[in-house]
């Protein structure tokens, strides 16, 4: 989605989303705006293909990250993710691109996002597309994980939601984080049944991710834009300054020496440091200010070179 603008927006209720537009200007009247709504464990890249297949529409899309994935918030307050508070913070993205009309788009979970979202703001919408998860009825009654299991079990023949259990577990984050690569085979392995097996059987996926069977690939997971977008989306964040990066650190100052920089050099975090010395206490900008300059000026030559040689090897 190279030529969408990406965005940010805080919702009323003072959530940050990060969403993607292609013409970030007004839609043309009467044509209405087209709003995807991804599910687990996507984020807006999911919909990069259909988007690109669309073509030259003069239609205004909008796709976010919905809540708790990629840019967007993840606040850790379940209370936070109903769909009747959802709906008001995509109803907050549509007022911001004054999209008065929008056909809304989900898949998986993003489904039911969609069709709870065009209940709840009915007025909006003047077309639903679901993708993978047909309209659920809403029910009054609390959702049951072990009653829907053993009710699947009995009439389509397994439990469809088997995979809940897990989920749920109190060191199911740690095992999934620590088993990315297993992961991705978990997602989109290439075998018959693979869901089923992975998704709809009892302890089956921690099975999986704690073991070392390899399975092979459909053939677009195996397009790296696909798993790198995953990897970066849910492994740990990069902590290393890949920039140049100058420490001015300062001779009589007793409290910020020199050895703070030690655990980052240690773990290889800042591979393009440059550290200059330079006789001041503390307040070395009032006391040493023509050096710290002269230092700034020469690294500003360090920082020409680094993106000349960046430039150069993203072209070969």
């Amino acid at each position: 989605m190279e030529k969408f603008q990406r965005k940010e927006l805080v919702t009323r209720r003072s959530i940050k989303y990060t969403y993607y537009v292609s013409n970030p200007e007004e839609s043309p009247a009467l044509i209405p705006a087209l709003l995807f709504l991804h599910g687990f464990p996507d984020s807006a890249h999911l919909w990069a293909g259909v988007v690109k297949h669309l073509g030259s529409l003069p239609n205004k899309i909008i796709i976010p990250d919905c809540l708790g994935y990629a840019g967007t918030d993840k606040p850790t307050d379940t209370n936070l993710y109903a769909y009747k508070d959802q709906a008001e913070d995509i109803a907050d993205i549509l007022s911001n691109e004054k999209a008065n009309d929008t056909i809304i788009i989900g898949h998986d979970w993003g489904s039911a996002l969609a069709q709870r979202t065009y209940l709840h703001k009915s007025h909006l919408f003047s077309g639903v597309v679901l993708v993978n998860i047909g309209y659920m009825v809403p029910s009054k009654e609390p959702f049951d994980l072990v009653a829907f299991n053993s009710y699947t079990k009995e009439t389509i023949g397994y439990p469809q939601f088997a995979y809940w259990d897990f989920f749920l577990a109190l060191d199911a984050v740690d095992i999934v984080e620590a088993n990315l690569e297993r992961m991705w085979q978990v997602l989109h392995g290439d075998i018959d049944d693979w869901m089923r097996k992975m998704f709809c059987a009892p302890d089956a996926m921690r099975k999986f991710l704690l073991g070392t069977e390899q399975v092979p690939l459909k053939e677009y997971a195996k397009q790296p834009e696909w798993k790198d977008r995953f990897m970066q989306q849910f492994a740990r964040p990069d902590l290393k300054i890949n920039v140049p990066l100058l420490f001015i650190c300062c001779t009589d100052d007793a409290v910020c020496t020199r050895e703070l920089m030690d655990a980052a050099k240690q773990q290889g975090l800042v591979p393009h440091l440059t550290e200059v010395t330079i006789k001041s206490a503390h307040w070395s900008p009032m006391e040493n200010s023509d050096e710290i300059a002269r230092h700034i000026r020469n690294f500003l030559g360090n920082v020409l070179l680094h993106q000349w040689v960046a430039a150069a090897e993203k072209k070969a």
